[in-house]
């Protein structure tokens, strides 16, 4: 079949979005061809249409000047959502995407957004939805996933199909559930296949979607693991990282030279950089303890605040913007990985790397121990105190202990899990 990809997520700078957008596309392109893309830039792009003045810069006043800072503002809000509107309509994202999904088609001959979704729709049997990250029911809803669900809806008018893939689906855990958002995305995706990632999800599915939902397929990026297997009982070497490199414009951190622990952020962490600057100091300071160099990873721009973590502790940071194969292997080879990141989690696990997790936006990495046979799931905070901190520490040390068999282990559980991915193909037909 001739396929769209929505929510394409190679362009993030986000490790995960891209390596796993990646892996889907490579996945799929066995039997099936990819005619174009609806990336993560399109999706957040404002929907502008009757346009009073050029229609791209009407998009960009738009982009540039409605953002909640400015709308907040004191008679300044008001007055530039009065000026905007003078330059034509827009439409913000909602719960209600059949009006949204009329836009997309009566405007798109005119709107930059709706051609664009038009021309990426229009050639295709179907769209694949990588639903990596999308369905999670928090409150507010999340404006990508009501986006997503209008295109589907504009897809499933224009006689496509709809395969929604990869997909997570979760409760938030720092608010309520957002039922409005659960009944909209049962009403639009009620004839397309959805096939989730984790048991947890397939599990919320079921009290969510009264057995809609009936597929789990572990995620897409698990058919890497290939690429990174460890050879049983060879010591570290730091070899197998230089080549990922190679000409990369990236540097291999010197302390990977001899073996180390990777420390990281999560998606909940990144949501208040201050604490988490200083709750992730104390862990950074007493991980280093444990007598190996100690690197700090942004493997989402979330994690910038392990700048500042460098800064007050003197460890390396290796940025968000490295080759996602090169980032690959830093995990792959860590001695131990300690994060709250689900796709690092899994590049870590390729390698054999012991992870410690730590909370997230969603279930994930707690569904991730599980998948991987972990003997010990506990998920700790995002935002560890003291005593928090020590535990981690001591589920680190554990960790490492493990040695080449728990490595073995870890590798020939991700192995496994690679092997059933390929059953995506037997579901888009």
């Amino acid at each position: 079949m001739r396929l769209t990809l929505v929510a394409d997520n190679s362009t993030s700078s986000n490790w995960g979005c891209r390596a796993t957008s990646f892996a889907l596309r490579e996945v799929l392109s066995r039997k099936h061809e990819f005619v174009a893309s609806i990336d993560r830039a399109l999706l957040q792009a404002p929907l502008t249409f009757r346009s009073r003045v050029p229609p791209r810069w009407h998009q960009e006043a738009v982009r540039r000047f409605h953002r909640p800072r400015i709308v907040r503002m004191p008679a300044v809000g008001s007055a530039a959502v009065r000026a905007l509107g003078m330059l034509g309509g827009y439409w913000l994202p909602s719960h209600d995407v059949e009006q949204e999904a009329d836009i997309l088609w009566s405007a798109r001959h005119s709107s930059p957004k709706a051609r664009q979704i038009h021309a990426a729709i229009e050639p295709c049997d179907a769209i694949v939805v990588n639903g990596e990250g999308e369905m999670i029911f928090s409150s507010p809803a999340r404006p990508t996933l009501l986006q997503t669900l209008a295109i589907c809806l504009l897809a499933h008018r224009m006689g496509k199909q709809v395969f929604w893939l990869n997909g997570i689906i979760s409760l938030a855990p720092d608010s309520p559930l957002n039922r409005a958002t659960v009944s909209l995305a049962g009403r639009v995706l009620a004839d397309a296949r959805i096939v989730v990632r984790d048991p947890l999800s397939l599990s919320v599915a079921c009290d969510l979607f009264a057995g809609h939902v009936e597929e789990m397929v572990p995620d897409a990026l698990f058919s890497w693991s290939h690429r990174f297997a460890p050879e049983a009982g060879l010591p570290y070497d730091a070899s197998r990282l230089t080549a990922w490199f190679d000409r990369t414009g990236a540097g291999r951190p010197p302390c990977t030279d001899d073996p180390f622990l990777v420390l990281s952020g999560s998606s909940l962490s990144a949501k208040d950089q201050i604490r988490a600057a200083a709750c992730y100091t104390r862990l950074a300071e007493r991980l280093k303890g444990l007598g190996l160099p100690v690197l700090l990873v942004e493997t989402c721009i979330g994690d910038k605040f392990l700048r500042e973590v460098g800064r007050r502790t003197d460890l390396p940071v290796l940025g968000v913007d490295v080759p996602i194969m090169a980032g690959a292997a830093i995990l792959a080879n860590a001695r131990a990985f300690v994060s709250g990141r689900w796709h690092p989690g899994i590049m870590a696990a390729m390698g054999g790397t012991p992870s410690v997790v730590m909370g997230s936006n969603s279930h994930k990495t707690r569904a991730l121990p599980q998948m991987l046979r972990s003997p010990d799931s506990t998920e700790h905070s995002a935002f560890p105190d003291e005593a928090a901190v020590e535990e981690i520490v001591a589920a680190t040390k554990l960790r490492l202990e493990g040695g080449e068999e728990q490595r073995a282990a870890i590798a020939s559980r991700a192995a496994e899990l690679a092997g059933e991915v390929p059953r995506l193909l037997d579901l888009v037909a």
